[in-house]
C-alpha cells in the first residue's frame, strides 16, 4: 500500500510514500518515546468514544510487584481525571498478543491499590517533578479551566474503582481481531475500556516518515470482578496506634537508646539539629506530616497501618537511622510480609534492611517488633553535614516506600 503527499513548492506533484515495517529499524521503546512526544499521535475519541484528549504524565512508570518493579510504558490522565494505561507491542510473534493482554491488566491491577498521593509520589520520583500536586499543573497547563478539587476527587475514583482506560498500541494489530476479542472477554481483571491502537509508517525517498493511527476495534464496556487482598484505608480512617508503655522488650522498644543521660549543653545541641530537620525536611508524598520533636536526639514522624510511627533518631557514637515499630498481631503478620520481601525493600531503600522480632505474643497495643535503617559518618568528615545529608535524603525515600506498603494493611 502506497500514500500520497501533495506537496505546493517548486516541484509540485505528488509524493510517494511506501509501507515501513515498524518492526524493522524501530523497537518499542522508539514506539514509546513518539507517543509520549506526540500525544495527538492517540486518538482518544476513536479510541474510547469520548471528547477526552490524552496528557501524558510518565514513560516507564514503576509499579510494585513482589520483590520488584515492573514498568507501565505510558501513564497518561485526561482532562476529567480518567487514567490512562498504554503498553506498546510490536507484533513479532503470536504469543505477544495473549502476553501483552495480560501484561497490561496486571498493571492496572497494581495501579488500583495506589491513591492519588502514591501517585503523585511516584511521579515526583520517576520524574523529579517539584512542588504540590505537579500532576494537576501538567494538567490545567493545557486546560487551564480544570478545577483542582474536581480532578483529584476524579482520578481518586479512578484508582479506587479501577476504571482506567487501557489501550495497546503496536503494529500489526489489524490481525486476528476477533481472536483478540475472545481473549479479552475471558480475561480477569478491571471495569475498563480497552482498545488497540494501530501505528502505521510509510517512508518516502527523501527519509521522511509520515506515522499514521488507526484504531481497528475498540471493545466494549465489560464489567469484571476484581479480588484485592486487603482494603486500602482512606486517610480520613486511619486511627493513631496506642503508644507502647516503658519498659518493654529493648528490640523493639519506643525510643532509641543512647549510651548515657546526655547533659543539658548537648541535649541543646540535640535540640538545635531536629528543629533545623524539620525546619527544612520536605517529603515527595503530599500526605506525610511534618516531623516533631521526641524525647533527645530524635524526632517522629506519623505514618498509616499498625505501626507506631517512624523515628529518625542519632546516637551518641555518631550513628543516624530509621526504625518503626510494628504494633500488635496485624504488625506482626506485616513484618512477616516485609521479611519475604526483604530484597525488594532493600532495592526501593538502596538500604540494608534489619528486621528485630519482640514478643510474639504480644496483645493488640504492644510493640511486637522494629524494622531499621542505618547509617555511620565517614571518619574525616563534618559529621553533622553528613547526618543531616543522609537523615533528609532517606527519611523522604522511607517514607515513599513504606506508605503505600502500611496503607494497603487492613487494621
Amino acid at each position: 500500500m502506497s500514500v500520497f503527499l501533495e506537496e505546493h513548492g517548486a516541484n509540485d506533484g505528488l509524493v510517494a510514500f511506501q509501507r515501513v515495517s515498524l518492526s524493522s529499524g524501530h523497537n518499542e521503546s522508539w514506539l514509546q518515546e513518539k507517543l509520549y512526544q506526540h500525544a495527538s499521535l492517540i486518538p482518544m475519541v476513536e479510541m474510547f468514544g469520548q471528547g477526552e484528549a490524552f496528557l501524558p504524565l510518565c514513560r516507564e512508570f514503576p509499579l510494585r510487584h513482589g520483590a520488584s518493579n515492573v514498568f507501565l510504558d505510558l501513564l497518561g490522565v485526561s482532562p476529567t481525571g480518567r487514567l490512562v494505561l498504554i503498553e506498546c507491542k510490536l507484533w513479532r510473534n503470536p504469543g505477544a498478543r495473549r502476553e501483552v493482554i495480560a501484561q497490561l491488566f496486571e498493571y492496572a491491577s497494581l495501579m488500583s491499590g495506589l491513591t492519588y498521593s502514591d501517585l503523585e509520589a511516584k511521579l515526583k520520583q520517576a520524574r523529579g517533578l517539584p512542588g504540590e500536586n505537579p500532576m494537576f499543573k501538567a494538567v490545567s497547563a493545557a486546560h487551564p479551566d480544570i478545577d483542582e478539587a474536581s480532578f483529584v476527587d476524579s482520578v481518586n475514583a479512578s484508582l479506587r474503582s479501577g476504571d482506567f482506560l487501557l489501550a495497546i498500541a503496536g503494529d500489526g494489530i489489524r490481525s486476528d481481531l476477533h481472536a483478540l476479542r475472545n481473549l479479552l472477554a475471558n480475561q480477569g481483571g478491571l471495569l475498563a475500556r480497552l482498545a488497540l491502537l494501530e501505528i502505521r509508517l510509510f517512508g518516502d525517498a527523501s527519509g521522511r516518515t509520515l506515522l499514521v493511527p488507526n484504531v481497528p476495534v475498540q471493545t466494549e464496556l465489560v464489567k469484571r470482578e476484581v479480588f484485592i487482598s486487603g482494603r486500602r484505608e482512606h486517610p480520613a480512617e486511619q486511627v493513631e496506634r496506642p503508644v507502647p508503655e516503658r519498659g518493654e522488650d529493648p528490640i523493639a522498644s519506643n525510643e532509641p537508646r543512647t549510651a548515657a543521660p546526655a547533659s543539658s549543653e548537648a541535649r541543646a545541641k540535640n535540640r538545635e539539629f531536629w528543629e533545623y530537620f524539620i525546619s527544612v525536611a520536605r517529603f515527595d508524598h503530599p500526605d506525610q506530616t511534618a516531623p516533631r520533636l521526641g524525647g533527645n536526639n530524635y524526632v517522629r514522624l506519623s505514618l498509616p497501618g499498625p505501626v507506631n510511627g517512624l523515628v529518625a533518631y542519632r546516637v551518641a557514637d555518631g550513628r543516624v537511622g530509621l526504625f518503626v515499630n510494628f504494633i500488635g498481631p496485624e504488625g506482626r503478620e506485616l513484618m512477616h510480609e516485609l521479611l519475604e520481601d526483604q530484597d525488594g525493600l532493600e532495592g526501593e531503600l538502596a538500604l540494608p534492611v534489619r528486621f528485630n522480632f519482640g514478643d510474639t505474643a504480644a496483645g493488640s497495643d504492644k510493640v511486637v517488633g522494629s524494622m531499621a535503617v542505618e547509617y555511620t559518618p565517614k571518619e574525616g568528615v563534618d559529621k553533622e553535614k553528613e547526618q543531616m545529608v543522609w537523615l533528609l535524603w532517606n527519611t523522604n525515600v522511607f517514607v515513599n516506600v513504606m506508605r503505600p506498603r502500611l496503607a494497603a494493611v487492613t487494621v
